[in-house]
């Protein structure tokens, strides 16, 4: 006996909904679900290349270091940076000499939210105090760095609030009767998972730590 029109009509009607489900399924389990845009992975960071590296130099001071390519420039503090909220362990004699800022993000799908390379001086700062400012977090930490010829105490500092927001690596050194110093700031935010990136890797913050180092590298101490 065949089956009735109506029994061939359900029939027809039960497999499409079944082939849909199971495409819905297949779909979801290949990962071609829709994704919202603000979920979407950034493609990767285009590496610019202006304006082109340029050395800056400190006459007063006697300082050079080359500003990396894509990097900004600035003399006066808040312009792009808050100084004092970045290198909290400065005394209020502490002069800003120069600061130089990262002009894009190298890594678009983390939590890097800027970098920053700071020179500044403290005037007639003897040199257990000058070596205080990069041991405020913990003495014990403390090391010992050459840059430019000159042997440095590096320390660290950091904060935030749920996760590190900000790490600040500090170089003291006393010189010609005062304390130079330079701080190399990596700045990241929290909750990257609701704003759809992940937290910074630590292959990423090596590569940025990288690209301070080359910084440090470049420093030139003009003789006397």
């Amino acid at each position: 006996m065949r089956p009735s029109p109506l029994v061939r009509c359900t029939t027809a009607v039960l497999m499409t909904v079944f082939v849909s489900i199971a495409a819905s399924a297949q779909a979801k389990s290949a990962g071609s679900e829709p994704v919202p845009p603000m979920f979407r992975p950034k493609p990767p960071a285009v590496e610019p290349t202006m304006p082109p590296a340029h050395p800056f130099h400190d006459t007063r001071y006697g300082v050079t270091f080359t500003v990396p390519a894509a990097w900004e420039l600035n003399r006066k503090d808040s312009e792009v940076s808050t100084f004092n909220l970045d290198a909290r362990s400065i005394a209020h004699t502490t002069q800003m000499r120069a600061v130089a800022s990262i002009g894009f993000n190298p890594h678009p799908n983390s939590t890097f939210s800027g970098a920053f390379f700071y020179f500044s001086v403290t005037p007639h700062l003897s040199s257990a105090e000058c070596s205080a400012q990069a041991t405020v977090r913990d003495p014990h930490t403390a090391s010992s760095a050459e840059i430019g010829g000159i042997p440095f105490t590096h320390g660290y500092d950091e904060h935030g609030g749920i996760c590190t927001e900000s790490r600040d690596e500090i170089y003291t050194t006393a010189h010609n009767n005062a304390c130079y110093r330079f701080d190399a700031v990596i700045n990241t935010f929290c909750g990257g998972d609701v704003s759809g990136v992940q937290d910074i890797s630590p292959r990423e913050l090596d590569a940025v730590r990288h690209r301070m180092q080359k910084i440090l590298d470049s420093v030139h101490f003009d003789t006397n």
